[in-house]
């Protein structure tokens, strides 16, 4: 009895991860609302009543997968900074790559963090998920702030708001990836990740104090 119990056990979690598996592609593909049950449901040979076993609503899924994304972004950043900086700046270069990995290797997670929600009144009137998303997307930022904090200590950064200059950069790097979603950067002859470098430089060229200048 107990085997069998166990054996219904792993294949309830063995359909629950194919139908995660299901989502992550359809979403990325046809966006949250062209996205129906029916598809998720099928690709996994279920019945849109058999999903409703699993999750509770086409929302919960997609928050599901939005969490299981930014728990591999921040795990991809986090070993890329374990490592020892000479500067600030370096520091923030290394974030900066990880977000691009992360874009280049996650992409189906990227779409669903970043992109396929917007314009969903649903996603953002879920008071389960928005402000989970709001306080991990917040001690990103924070980090980022703390780099530029170090930075200004150091006499690298001149004197500037770290929290606002934090948002402004996090800005920058994703607007450069919103061209790679819009097919716009093909065209142009430079990789994204150079794009992405020359644009995190800029932005920490415009940061540097006089001091640093000078050298």
């Amino acid at each position: 009895m107990n085997k069998l119990r166990a054996r219904s056990e792993d294949e309830k979690t063995e359909r629950r991860e194919r139908l995660l598996e299901s989502a992550r592609r359809r979403f990325s593909l046809h966006g949250y609302q062209a996205t129906t049950i029916r598809m998720i449901a099928g690709d996994v040979d279920l019945t849109p009543g058999s999903f409703y076993q699993y999750f509770d609503s086409k929302l919960e899924i997609y928050r599901t997968l939005s969490l299981m994304g930014m728990d591999i972004l921040e795990a991809m950043i986090a070993r890329c900074i374990e490592e020892t900086f000479a500067t600030a700046s370096d520091r923030i270069r290394a974030l900066a790559g990880a977000y691009h990995r992360f874009f280049a290797t996650e992409r189906e997670y990227y779409d669903i963090i970043a992109i396929n929600h917007l314009g969903v009144r649903e996603f953002f009137s879920d008071l389960k998920m928005v402000p989970v998303i709001e306080k991990r997307t917040k001690a990103l930022l924070a980090l980022i702030a703390s780099m530029i904090d170090d930075g200004i200590r150091s006499g690298e950064f001149r004197h500037l708001d770290s929290w606002k200059t934090a948002v402004t950069l996090w800005g920058i790097i994703d607007g450069v990836l919103i061209l790679e979603v819009k097919k716009s950067t093909g065209f142009v002859g430079v990789s994204l990740a150079d794009l992405v470098a020359h644009a995190v430089d800029m932005a920490l060229a415009g940061m540097e104090s006089g001091r640093r200048k000078e050298r």
